[in-house]
């Protein structure tokens, strides 16, 4: 399977901008994605099962789901760049920002999530092969999303007083290293906002904007003037 020469995080605007000036990216806790599924994505048709694998809250018995997610988190990536669904519902309906990354990790750690119609068994032995299959795998209904991930321990967290909650986060460097920012094609950000942010970064970073289409129900990306960040004419 080879790696995609580039990948794509969508986010909004405060928080790309907020990347940019600290150069990393919050990593994700399964608690905040959007999908019901995530983490199950196995046949929990037999109660046995099912209670080994999602606790018994009346007992205090957390579960194997319960500590995987408390043990990893992931950041969340996507193959394309112009899709108008995920600029809709992940980067505050085109008014947010993508940053398009080059991105590498370990084995078994950094990955395409795989999509499938039915719920595998629970295996015999949870063990850390089941656990990255299980992080992976999500439903077919999800594949417009073209999604690979990169899954991280949670350690070394920071309390933020305003999420309520200790955050985590990874370094942008060698194995995720920033090359675009986008603007969306709704987005009000200044391009010298987001240039001051990036000034310093040892490679140059690609600043651009999402445009709609005049003949397609699709976005085209234009590059932008440094200054006023207008679209140049066609």
């Amino acid at each position: 399977m080879d790696n995609p020469e580039r990948l794509y995080h969508f986010t909004t605007a405060d928080h790309a901008l907020n990347d940019l000036h600290n150069r990393h990216l919050k990593i994700a806790q399964f608690d905040d994605l959007n999908d019901p599924f995530e983490l199950k994505s196995v046949n929990l048709c037999d109660p046995v099962l099912a209670q080994a694998f999602d606790g018994i809250e009346e007992i205090g018995f957390e579960g194997f789901k319960a500590g995987t997610a408390r043990r990893w988190g992931l950041l969340c990536f996507s193959e394309e760049k112009t899709d108008v669904l995920q600029w809709s519902h992940y980067a505050e309906r085109h008014k947010g920002i993508c940053l398009g990354f080059n991105v590498t990790g370990g084995q078994g750690k950094f990955g395409r999530v795989q999509y499938v119609t039915e719920r595998f068994p629970i295996p015999e032995t949870l063990d850390l092969s089941f656990s990255w299959k299980l992080l992976s795998t999500k439903s077919k209904v999800w594949e417009y999303e073209r999604e690979w991930r990169v899954f991280l321990e949670l350690t070394d967290g920071v309390w933020n007083e305003s999420a309520g909650r200790v955050l985590y986060f990874a370094d942008f460097g060698s194995e995720l290293a920033l090359q675009e920012v986008i603007l969306g094609a709704a987005n009000k950000t200044s391009v010298s906002d987001v240039l001051q942010a990036v000034n310093g970064y040892s490679e140059r970073v690609r600043v651009s904007r999402m445009g709609l289409s005049c003949d397609k129900f699709e976005l085209q990306e234009y590059p932008v003037d440094g200054i006023e960040g207008q679209i140049p004419a066609p």
